[in-house]
């Protein structure tokens, strides 16, 4: 019976002695592939062109709040007096949701080069 009950006894825990909680410590994984959809419009004007420019594809390198890289964008230049879509291809600056541009649109039919500098605005 003196065993019985020093078991008993063992088995019961010291009240005066908090109980040991262990919470589980929650991680969040890092991403590793980051998919957006972004939209881009601006406006650019050069040597008597101005160019109307939406976001196409890009490529950017993000650094805090800057990315810089380069992107497609499919266009609506206004040259002499006449509209006409055009790709134009162009280095990006973009802070927050304004970018810098210069859109290179090609030669035109006197083999000058087509170059315009620009704002763009980018919504999400």
């Amino acid at each position: 019976m003196l065993f019985l009950s020093g078991f008993a006894f063992a088995q019961t825990q010291n009240p005066t002695q908090p109980e040991a909680s262990v919470s589980p410590i929650k991680t969040k994984p890092d991403k590793q592939i980051n998919l957006t959809l972004e939209g881009m419009i601006g406006v650019s004007v050069g040597d008597g062109i101005v160019g109307i420019n939406v976001g196409g594809p890009s490529l950017k390198l993000k650094i805090k709040d800057f990315k810089i890289g380069i992107g497609a964008f499919p266009s609506l230049i206004i040259m002499d007096d006449k509209a006409a879509p055009r790709l134009a291809v162009s280095p990006i600056v973009e802070y927050k949701k304004w970018m810098l541009i210069t859109p290179y649109y090609g030669y035109d039919s006197k083999d000058t080069m087509l170059w315009t500098f620009g704002i763009g605005y980018k919504f999400r």
